[in-house]
């Protein structure tokens, strides 16, 4: 599962963190709000040709396969935004097939050592060390290295324990399966309730142990390199903070199709123009 979360080693953390959420809901709304105006009129003149667009989209091969019990490549992207590696991520499917012991290491290997992690975590790195009491009473630049290293293991612990080493063990299942389907709240709900709920290997709903016990051993695990986090209230945040982290990662996996073929709509527009 993605590990960007922020470890609160200051006070000042859980500010920073829901700063830093705020930010990133806030910023594509405005910057859309600002184009709205000018882009009301071109939308009206496109529904048009948009819906002949769309109604290829739909006919098109993925979508067939998706129809079908096999989905497309283009639902189950194994990036979120293009960058953030979500590799498990699939489509839900009336025909269920299990993931072997290989494929489940697959998933976490890939989600650790994906090339956009690198990047990735250089800016939660610095991020997690200005939330630490700050940048330059953590040592700067000269204490970067020990923090990119809590952070890479954190990613690397996280993605093996919860998508690997105990789903392989209890036979869960630890893809995220998209609904792509209900209204808004139905399909929100559903995303968010998936950090508890998964499927056994035979198929059947049961309760998540590997994301709800494994988040639990790896806070534990990590505290030993989080010197100022090893109180028992401090792990229970970090713990806390972990689960929304893996249900804000579900939601964003879920609508991230649907946010895709929108924004194909607005670059065709900017660029038509």
């Amino acid at each position: 599962m993605n590990r960007y979360a922020i470890h609160k080693d200051g006070p000042g953390a859980k500010r920073v963190f829901l700063a830093f959420a705020l930010a990133v809901l806030l910023l594509p709304m405005a910057m859309l709000g600002q184009a709205l105006p000018s882009m009301a009129s071109a939308m009206a003149a496109a529904a048009e040709n948009e819906a002949g667009v769309l109604q290829r989209e739909v006919t098109s091969p993925d979508n067939e396969m998706q129809a079908k019990g096999v989905p497309g490549k283009d639902m189950q992207s194994k990036r979120l935004f293009g960058v953030i590696p979500n590799y498990r991520a699939d489509q839900k499917t009336t025909n269920y097939k299990p993931l072997t012991v290989v494929e489940k290491f697959k998933i976490a290997r890939e989600d650790s050592f994906d090339w956009p992690n690198f990047p990735l975590l250089v800016g939660y790195t610095l991020q997690a060390q200005v939330a630490s009491r700050g940048f330059h009473q953590n040592g700067g630049f000269q204490s970067f290295g020990e923090f990119y290293a809590r952070s890479f293991g954190d990613q690397i612990i996280g993605s093996y324990m919860t998508e690997a080493v105990l789903p392989s063990m209890l036979h869960e299942d630890p893809r995220y399966f998209r609904s792509g389907t209900g209204n808004f709240w139905r399909r929100m709900s559903y995303a968010a309730s998936r950090v508890v709920v998964t499927r056994a290997d035979s198929g059947r709903s049961r309760f998540f142990v590997s994301e709800v016990a494994g988040n639990a051993v790896v806070v534990a695990a990590t505290s030993f390199y989080y010197p100022d986090s090893q109180s028992a209230a401090e792990g229970a945040e970090r713990y806390a903070m972990q689960l929304g982290n893996d249900a804000v990662s579900n939601i964003l996996t879920e609508f991230w199709p649907d946010i895709r073929i929108r924004l194909r709509f607005v670059r065709r527009y900017l660029f038509a123009h």
